[in-house]
Parts: structure tokens; C-alpha cells; sequence
């Protein structure tokens, strides 16, 4: 099972992903399949390819006029703008269907958090600790921060459970166990960790291993192909510094 967040309409991005994780049975896409970059609807129709499950994500629901724009800052603003008038009508389709949060197979899947699936940054103990008990399912999956994180709810000291927070590298596994997770596979398409790789992770439903993977791509393509669309430059820039 392929699982993958925030592809942001990076399109070279997501074919590093897919060559990287070799035979696809399986995707799970946890929502931002558009905004910022300059290929939505390639991205999309590659994606397609594949059998797929998606979530929408905020970016996905505001290049389709589903949430107001304002709550954006002026680049993502200006991105969802564009991506909107250059949408095609399968691809307007394909994100108008998504739902926000629900479960996929034995696992709970949201953009944000289970608590705000579209908004909530789920980034620190504090936040993991609270949505815990928004969902039933042993594993959570969300995305949104752009940021690979593991947040593992065990037992503690005199038998109280707590929210331990880990940073997984390139091909860490997790052994899921009688612990509870809530796991984000990263960005393909805009990572936020200081390294520009796209991110992903991988899903074995027989042993319940969950493991992290880092493929490098060629950014330049990228940031040429929002060049020439016009797109912020900031945007582009960041691409470079996994920002």
C-alpha cells in the first residue's frame, strides 16, 4: 500500500514517488492533490492511473470553491486561483466527489486531524493527544504539516497512556503492535522538513508494518513549469530548501 500526502500538483515529484516505490497495488492519497505547483491536472490523471483512495484536503477544496479563499495566505491564495481556472472538467469532478475524512480498510484517514480534517495542523503532542479520541481505529493517517512525524500512544508510568512524538528518517518501519498511531507520510510535492525529497510511506496490511521513504527529484522541472504558468516565485524558491 502506497500512502502519500500534499502532492500539491507536483508532478515530477509524484512519477520520483511512484518509479521509488516499484509495483503498486494500492494508493492512498491523504488530500492537496493540487495548489501550489503547475501541473494539477497531470498530476491528477497519473494518479488515476492507479487504483486510488483519496481525502480532500483544504488546497483540493479551495481550487474547487468549497472553502473560502480568505482563510489563505496571498501565494496559496494566488495558486488556488490559478489551479482554478486551469482545472479541467475531470479533474473538478474527480475533487468535487472527495469526502474529507474516513477509513480506509482497518485505518482512519483525514488531511488535517480527525478533530478538523481539513485545517488542524496536527504537529505536537498536544494536538496527537486530543485527537486520539476522535477516532476508533488502531492507526490514523493525515498529512497537511508537510512534515513526516509518528505520534504513538502507549502506556506510561502508573499505567496512564501518553503521547509520545517521534520523527521518522528514510525507511524507518513501525511495527504497529498493541500501540495506538497517528502517522503523516509527509509531502511529495512541497516538503517542510528542511529536506526537499519527496516523502512517502509505505503500508503492509498482513504484518502491519508502516514504513517512511525519501526519493530526491528533479526540482528544477518543477520550479521552470511555475515559472513559466506565473505562479509565485516564493513558491518555487522554497521547493529548493525543502521549506
Amino acid at each position: 500500500m502506497l500512502i502519500i500526502a500534499d502532492i500539491h500538483a507536483n508532478l515530477a515529484a509524484l512519477e520520483a514517488v511512484f518509479d521509488d516505490a516499484g509495483p503498486i497495488d494500492e494508493i492512498w492519497s491523504l488530500g492537496d492533490l493540487v495548489g501550489y505547483g503547475p501541473n494539477p491536472n497531470e498530476a491528477i490523471e497519473l494518479l488515476r492511473e492507479f487504483p486510488v483512495r483519496s481525502i480532500a484536503g483544504n488546497h483540493d477544496m479551495g481550487c474547487i470553491e468549497k472553502t473560502d479563499l480568505r482563510r489563505f495566505n496571498a501565494d496559496a491564495r494566488t495558486a488556488c486561483e490559478w489551479t482554478s481556472r486551469v482545472l479541467s472538467h475531470s479533474a473538478r469532478d474527480y475533487l468535487m466527489d472527495l469526502s474529507t475524512m474516513g477509513e480506509f480498510g482497518d485505518v482512519t484517514v483525514a488531511h488535517g486531524s480527525p478533530l478538523d480534517p481539513i485545517w488542524e495542523y496536527l504537529a505536537n503532542a498536544q494536538v496527537a493527544k486530543a485527537s486520539f479520541a476522535h477516532f476508533a481505529t488502531q492507526a490514523c493517517l493525515v498529512g497537511h504539516t508537510h512534515v513526516p512525524l509518528i505520534f504513538r500512544c502507549c502506556p506510561g508510568s502508573g499505567g496512564a497512556w501518553e503521547v509520545v512524538p517521534e520523527i521518522p528518517v528514510s525507511n524507518t518501519e513501525i511495527m504497529s503492535g498493541s500501540d495506538r498511531f497517528i502517522l503523516n507520510p509527509g509531502s511529495v510535492g512541497q516538503p517542510r522538513d528542511g529536506d526537499p525529497r519527496a516523502a512517502y510511506a509505505c503500508y503492509e496490511p498482513t504484518n502491519g508494518v508502516f514504513s517512511f521513504h525519501r526519493v530526491a527529484y528533479d526540482i528544477n522541472v518543477t520550479q521552470e513549469g511555475m515559472h513559466r504558468v506565473g505562479l509565485p516565485d516564493r513558491l518555487a524558491c522554497r521547493l529548493q530548501y525543502g521549506m
